[in-house]
C-alpha cells in the first residue's frame, strides 16, 4: 500500500495555495520541506513542478514526492561539483528520518543531512539555545556543545563520579563535572526544546515574510515570521475541514500564549472554522509527567476538565508534546547511566560502552508527532 498525503486549500496573505498534511505517521522533514517550497515566494520558480502536481489532486503520493524533488535537486546541483548520486541517496531520509544535532547557541552539526536543506536553499532553525545575556555562566559551559556531545560529556562525569578510571587529568576531570552540571541544569529548564532567549533569536535570524523549517522536539514545521511574530503551520489532517485555521503562533516557550490563526495571520476561533468537536483537557498532570521540568516553574500547571478555546487547545497540544519529548529524553539518560553501572573497569570495556551510549537520539523513525 502505498503512502499518499492529503491535500488542503488554504490562503495566505489573499492568495490561493495549497499544503500537504501529515497523516499518523507522517514523515515530518518531507512534509516541512515541501510546505516550504509550495508556499514560499522566493522558491516558486524551482518549485513550478511541486505545485502543478498537488494542484491537480487531493491526495499525492510518496513515490510523486520523492520523484519531483530528486529532479528540483538535480537542476539546484546543475554545474556544482556536487556529488548528485550520493545526495539522491540521502533524500530518501526526508521520509525514513534525518539524524539532525542541534548546538546550544543555535546551528547545528554539519552532518550530511545538513546538504539536504542547503540543495534545496531552504533555511532549518531552532530555538535550543542558552542565553549569552541573562546567564553567560552558563552561556560559557552549554554553548559549545550539541545535544550528542552534551549526553556524551554527562556519561563521562557519570563515569568520573563513580570512580572508574579514564585517562584524563584531575584538571580535565573537574572541568567535564562542572560543564556536566551546568548542561544538567540547562536540559532540565529546556524540556521543551526552546527557550525565551531561543524565540528571541529565531526572530532576529529570520527575515520578514520568510518561511523555513524549524526543528524543535524531534518534528519540523513550516516557520514564518510575519508582523515580527513567528508562526508554525498547521498540518494537522484534523483541520483539513477549517480552512481559517492556517497557523499556530510561536509566543511562548511552554504554548501558554499560543492561539490559531487565519491564512492572513488573524486570530482565528474554532467555532468560526466550523469546528463541531468540544475540545477538554486531559486532567492528568504535566509535573508528574515530565521529569524535567523546574518544580518552581508554574507555567505548565493543568486545569480542570472544561471546554477549551482555540489558545487553551494551542497550550494542551504543546504541552502533551513536550511531556512526550521529556519523558524520551529520560528514558535516554537513564539507560546511559545503566550501561555506566555495568561497565568494567578496564578502559577499552569503559571506552566501548560510552561511544554505544553516545549514539544520536536525534534519528527520527518512521513515526513523527502531529503539530
Amino acid at each position: 500500500m502505498s503512502i499518499s498525503f492529503e491535500v488542503k486549500r488554504v490562503e495566505v496573505n489573499g492568495y490561493p495555495a495549497r499544503i500537504l498534511l501529515q497523516n499518523e505517521n507522517g514523515p515530518c522533514a518531507l512534509l516541512a520541506m515541501c510546505n516550504v517550497l509550495l508556499l514560499s515566494p522566493q522558491h516558486k520558480r524551482q518549485a513550478r513542478d511541486l505545485i502543478e502536481l498537488v494542484d491537480r489532486q487531493d491526495t499525492v503520493t510518496l513515490n510523486e514526492l520523492n520523484t519531483v524533488l530528486a529532479n528540483i535537486a538535480v537542476q539546484n546541483t546543475q554545474g556544482e561539483h556536487s556529488d548528485v548520486n550520493h545526495l539522491l541517496q540521502l533524500l530518501p531520509q526526508l521520509h525514513t528520518g534525518l539524524s539532525i544535532d542541534p548546538v546550544f547557541n543555535g546551528s547545528f552539526s554539519d552532518g550530511e543531512e545538513m546538504s539536504l536543506f542547503r540543495i534545496f536553499n531552504v533555511s532549518i532553525v531552532h530555538g535550543w539555545i542558552a542565553d549569552m545575556h541573562h546567564d553567560p555562566d552558563q552561556y560559557g559551559h552549554v554553548a559549545g556543545y550539541s545535544y550528542e556531545s552534551a549526553q556524551k560529556r554527562l556519561v563521562e562525569a557519570y563515569e568520573i563520579q563513580h570512580g572508574q578510571p579514564g585517562s584524563a587529568s584531575v584538571t580535565q576531570n573537574h572541568a567535564i563535572l562542572e560543564d556536566a552540571n551546568y548542561i544538567k541544569a540547562f536540559l532540565a529548564r529546556s524540556a521543551t526544546q526552546l527557550t525565551d532567549y531561543g524565540l528571541v533569536h529565531l526572530k532576529e535570524v529570520l527575515l520578514e515574510k520568510s518561511y523555513a523549517i524549524l526543528f524543535r522536539n524531534d518534528h519540523f514545521s513550516t516557520i514564518i515570521k510575519s508582523n515580527g511574530e513567528l508562526f508554525l503551520l498547521v498540518t494537522d489532517q484534523g483541520f483539513r475541514s477549517s480552512p481559517d485555521i492556517v497557523w499556530q503562533s510561536l509566543k511562548s516557550v511552554n504554548g501558554s500564549q499560543d492561539t490559531f490563526y487565519t491564512g492572513d495571520f488573524i486570530s482565528a476561533s474554532l467555532q468560526k472554522a466550523g469546528t463541531q468537536t468540544s475540545y477538554r483537557t486531559q486532567g492528568a498532570s504535566q509535573h508528574g509527567s515530565n521529569p524535567f521540568l523546574d518544580p518552581q516553574d508554574t507555567r505548565s500547571s493543568p486545569r480542570g476538565n472544561e471546554y477549551m478555546t482555540d489558545e487553551e487547545l494551542a497550550r494542551q497540544l504543546q504541552e502533551q508534546e513536550d511531556a512526550r519529548v521529556a519523558r524520551s529524553m529520560q528514558r535516554g539518560y537513564t539507560g546511559r547511566r545503566g550501561t555506566a553501572d555495568e561497565a568494567e573497569p578496564s578502559n577499552s570495556k569503559s571506552k566501548k560502552k560510552s561511544r554505544k551510549t553516545g549514539r544520536k537520539r536525534d534519528k527520527l523513525k518512521k513515526s513523527c508527532t502531529i503539530m
